[in-house]
């Protein structure tokens, strides 16, 4: 057991930590992300946009699609680029630099560039407009979800908006904005959300929304979402079209396993990527009763989507401690039940796929020893074993799979329990394979269990 001191110390360190970033956000240099926070090659188009003239004047509410550069090249084939919205209050923050911790009060808005006489409502657009300072809005007294909040939100640099919250509408954090305890989306219409930042000051890629957060859109409506954004538990998809956006990435959490619902779709575009970012080491990663899709059919692949799964060959070490957070039959990769689907819309399904993998994110070995096991914080032999395994994942399928598109990677042997394997003899019909599965293709195939 950690020593009381050795505790105070650990925390002091986080604090640090956390101030150390915040004070690198409100510096000049948060007003657009640097290369220093790009992977080699990466050269994302909305990191780019930030350099543009136009860009301090653009917003959710006037987004200017076709503004030169400011959007991706095929912006006029989205869903939200085609969409109507019917004119509503704009609400802008009247002394950007200057937060507040009851932000969500008439007094501290702008109408039509005058004291604005009413307070925000589920269809009002609001807009914290850059500073040179950094400020804090709390939009919600964070005692209770709100089962939604307004509509567009655009949030400028140096502003951080908090509160447990959902949005109708499009999202937009521009470089060098914030936000924590973004609890959801919701509403009718196609809308966009997006984020402009590689990080968010923390020791993090991209920003981290809210522990849980939910997809809850109407049954015909959609949200695309634009940049790199995570979670520290989990992403529920319960209705309506969630899209990965090319060059952008959904990051969950390993606490709570995600779920597609029978009434939710999610699409990953060319060059998006869902995956774990780190291993939901006692439940199933993701399991579809609804659809996933890799492309549109009005946007299909032209380059490779990805889909990362945590890793699934442990469980014979783990045993049956830890809290009720144990490995068992439902410690598996992916699960796609007998409602669900996985489909490929590609313009090349030979050369542009969805890639299926091991998403290899899983280092963190204290937290597999804390979660999993009901052991001591050191010197359990367990956490060298688990550094030897291999990493691989696993699945189980009783729905509906197009394989011809797909390419299978990090897969452990015997791993994909299915009814009927596909033909791999068959020209166009089976899947693709990487160079790190575990054996032949033909041995990553077995019975479902029963």
């Amino acid at each position: 057991m950690l020593k009381p001191y050795l505790c105070i110390l650990l925390i002091l360190l986080a604090a640090a930590r956390m101030h150390a970033g915040a004070a690198d956000a409100a510096g000049p240099a948060s007003s657009e992300p640097t290369t220093k926070d790009m992977r080699p090659g990466e050269d994302l188009w909305y990191v780019r946009a930030a350099r543009l003239p136009c860009y301090a004047k653009v917003s959710a509410h006037e987004p200017h699609f076709s503004e030169p550069g400011l959007w991706d090249g095929d912006v006029q084939a989205t869903l939200y680029s085609k969409q109507v919205w019917p004119k509503t209050r704009v609400l802008t923050w009247a002394k950007p630099g200057s937060g507040a911790k009851d932000g969500w009060e008439a007094k501290y808005w702008l109408e039509d560039g005058k004291p604005a006489t009413m307070g925000i409502s589920v269809d009002t657009d609001l807009v914290l407009p850059d500073a040179g300072a950094g400020y804090t809005v709390s939009l919600t007294d964070g005692r209770k979800y709100q089962p939604s909040a307004f509509r567009h939100l655009t949030i400028g640099a140096q502003a951080c908006v908090v509160g447990h919250f959902s949005v109708k509408g499009n999202l937009w954090i521009k470089a060098g904005g914030k936000v924590m305890f973004l609890d959801s989306a919701v509403g009718g219409g196609h809308t966009f959300w997006r984020n402009d930042n590689l990080t968010n000051g923390w020791d993090a890629r991209g920003v981290s929304l809210v522990d849980h957060f939910h997809f809850s859109k109407l049954a015909d409506s959609s949200a695309e979402f634009i940049g790199i954004y995570h979670s520290e538990d989990n992403w529920q998809f319960h209705s309506g079209l969630f899209i990965v956006a090319g060059g952008s990435e959904i990051g969950m959490g390993n606490r709570t396993p995600p779920r597609i619902d029978k009434d939710a779709t999610v699409a990953i575009l060319g060059g998006g990527y869902l995956a774990r970012r780190s291993n939901c080491d006692w439940a199933d990663d993701l399991t579809i009763d609804g659809k996933l899709l890799a492309g549109l059919p009005e946007r299909p692949l032209t380059r490779d989507a990805r889909l990362g799964l945590g890793w699934k060959s442990k469980g014979v070490f783990l045993g049956s401690k830890g809290g009720g957070r144990m490995p068992g039959p439902d410690d598996l990769g992916l699960v796609v039940t007998q409602g669900g689907s996985v489909t490929v819309h590609s313009s090349d399904p030979a050369k542009f796929r969805l890639v299926i993998n091991c998403s290899r994110r899983d280092d963190d070995w204290g937290q597999i020893e804390i979660i999993s096991r009901d052991h001591p914080l050191h010197g359990d032999p367990l956490i060298a074993k688990l550094k030897e395994l291999p990493r691989r994942t696993d699945m189980e399928i009783r729905g509906t799979i197009t394989w011809n598109g797909i390419l299978l990677d990090g897969i452990r042997a015997g791993g994909i329990h299915i009814a009927t394997p596909p033909d791999l003899a068959a020209h166009g019909k089976g899947p693709a394979f990487g160079t790190d599965n575990e054996g032949k293709p033909a041995g990553l195939f077995a019975p479902l269990r029963k």
